[in-house]
């Protein structure tokens, strides 16, 4: 596949070299095409090799739950479906042991012993649910159990026991919630063979995080909790909306992409407490310039660039932006170390004019944009 990706460089290169037109005839032209159409077909079966069905990874499961439940004596139903939901092989290789992972936290601490559930009216056999499917351009797996759900006031004190909140901290159940995940966090009382040793859901986000994907957590007390991993499709190549921020170049994936505006003077607002705001028709998008989030020197007036409206799990949120470019796909190259942890950058690429570009993480935007504004 990288061979493949080095080949649509080549060519996107050769395609948008500026010298071209002056030596272009019409048998020259034909056989470019044709070269892109060839590449085009290599790059499409060689992603059809890569992907493979997700059920090797929840066979895996379904004996880690067996083997729990057996051990804890806790009677255990675990459904699947979407076994069938198609993705990158290593993808699959990579999501198999934070899954299990998962899945044993679920059954550890998530599901109460028999008698407790029936003391609460529910059945003595719990269930665990495992999924998958795709959406807007990403692919979700989903790990629900119908047990206690997270204990709120228990991570808050833990957190503040392990010096990870102030005592007098104000935080929404969210923030608590996701703190599970900070290194070397547990509620078990005691250490055991499965529990208690303070490693894994953080190792379990920080491999997510590394296959450009995030956690979300919904959990109900009493009703039991989801957690859902959105993930990329694919790790390979990425349609991009190629955007102009100062002399930098970025790629924005256009599966969140909603539209580019040139906004007029009357549809910029200011709120006091708030970021400023576009008019979109009958509703107020926030304003985030790309230049000022990564301290590049770019157009600041949104009145004078271009804003592109992106939207995250239901919320929308203007980028402003230089100029637009143009629309391309690029093969996604990772950028080592340094880069893994800077939020808002999924990747880098080889843009057709031989630069390289940064591709955009939509979601780590968003992020960085609550953060700031907190701040």
């Amino acid at each position: 596949m990288d061979a493949i990706g080095e080949l649509m460089i080549v060519q996107s290169l050769i395609q948008e070299d500026p010298a071209l037109p002056a030596v272009v005839d019409g048998r020259l032209a034909r056989n470019l095409a044709q070269l892109k159409r060839i590449t085009t077909d290599l790059q499409r079966n060689a992603m059809a090799l890569r992907t493979v069905p997700i059920r090797q990874a929840f066979r895996k499961v379904e004996r880690v739950v067996r083997d729990m439940s057996r051990k804890l004596d806790k009677p255990i139903e675990l459904t699947l479906s979407g076994e069938d939901t198609e993705l990158d092989r290593k993808v699959v290789e990579e999501i198999t042991d934070p899954l299990m992972h998962m899945v044993r936290n679920s059954v550890d601490h998530g599901i109460e012993p028999a008698s407790v559930r029936q003391a609460c009216g529910k059945r003595a056999q719990a269930t665990v649910s495992l999924s998958a499917y795709h959406e807007s351009g990403q692919i979700v797996i989903e790990i629900s159990d119908d047990g206690a759900g997270l204990d709120t006031e228990r991570i808050r004190g833990k957190a503040i026991e392990r010096g990870l909140l102030a005592p007098h901290a104000t935080a929404t159940p969210e923030e608590i919630h996701a703190l599970i995940f900070a290194p070397g966090f547990s509620t078990a009382d005691a250490v055991t063979e499965i529990s208690g040793r303070g490693v894994g859901m953080d190792v379990v986000r920080r491999n997510i995080e590394a296959l450009r994907g995030r956690v979300e957590i919904r959990t109900e007390r009493g009703r039991g909790t989801t957690f859902a991993i959105k993930l990329p499709l694919t790790l390979a190549v990425v349609d991009g909306l190629l955007v102009a921020v100062g002399r930098e170049r970025y790629v924005l994936p256009t599966t969140v992409v909603r539209e580019s505006i040139r906004p007029a003077p009357s549809q910029i607002h200011t709120v006091q407490g708030q970021p400023r705001m576009l008019q979109v028709r009958d509703t107020l998008v926030p304003l985030v310039s790309l230049g000022n989030l990564f301290g590049i020197d770019a157009i600041e007036n949104p009145a004078d660039a271009t804003v592109v409206v992106i939207e995250v799990d239901g919320s929308r949120l203007g980028l402003v932006v230089d100029d637009l470019l143009t629309k391309q796909e690029v093969v996604i190259k990772t950028l080592g170390e340094t880069f893994s942890t800077v939020r808002g950058i999924a990747g880098g690429a080889i843009l057709h004019d031989g630069r390289v570009g940064l591709i955009l993480d939509a979601h780590g935007i968003v992020e960085l944009m609550r953060g700031a504004h907190a701040a």
